[in-house]
């Protein structure tokens, strides 16, 4: 039991090794992937859109699929808009995902890949927004492998911004 424990922390150091590399280097102008969504996604011409506290950034492997949970509300219009790094390739794909239901609310592989979405909600609810960056990573692969014991730092992984927008949907009619 112990030798188990032992071996899964060190493949968790393995694994993490790269990530403290990387938080060593200048490769992302020290701040690395923080505040990249208010840097590099643009912003509405609305003037009414104001930026959500919920927009993040985060450092993405090609072949990545990520989630981050979100709460839209009722009477408000959102706009969700993604930016990244072109090392990440031309492309990157993003779902509006019920959280209860599974649903898919939204997919941007069915609107010509935009990299912005607005919409008006009618219902109160949780939903993720899950990013996809094509691609292939040694990384990733190694991940479900428990034989390799090293593998060769990625060099392909960018910065992924979600910018959320939100403001109270205007009334319609007189």
């Amino acid at each position: 039991m112990q030798l188990r424990a032992i071996k899964y922390l060190f493949l968790f150091f393995i694994f993490c090794l790269p990530l403290f590399t990387i938080g060593q280097s200048n490769d992302y102008k020290v701040r690395k992937c923080f505040g990249y969504q208010k840097d590099s996604c643009p912003t509405s011409k609305n003037i009414y859109y104001k930026i959500n506290e919920e927009s993040r950034s985060a450092l993405f492997l090609k072949g990545q699929i990520s989630r981050t949970p979100f709460t839209i509300y009722n009477g408000r219009d959102y706009r969700i808009s993604i930016c990244w790094d072109h090392i990440l390739g031309s492309q990157i794909k993003f779902k509006l995902i019920d959280k209860d239901t599974n649903d898919i609310l939204y997919d941007n592989s069915t609107d010509s890949n935009s990299s912005e979405f607005e919409f008006t909600v009618a219902q109160t609810r949780d939903i993720y927004i899950e990013i996809s960056v094509p691609g292939q990573s040694s990384t990733l692969e190694a991940e479900g492998n428990e034989g390799i014991i090293i593998v060769e730092k990625d060099i392909e992984m960018g910065c992924v911004g979600v910018l959320i927008e939100h403001m109270i949907t205007p009334t319609k009619g007189f």
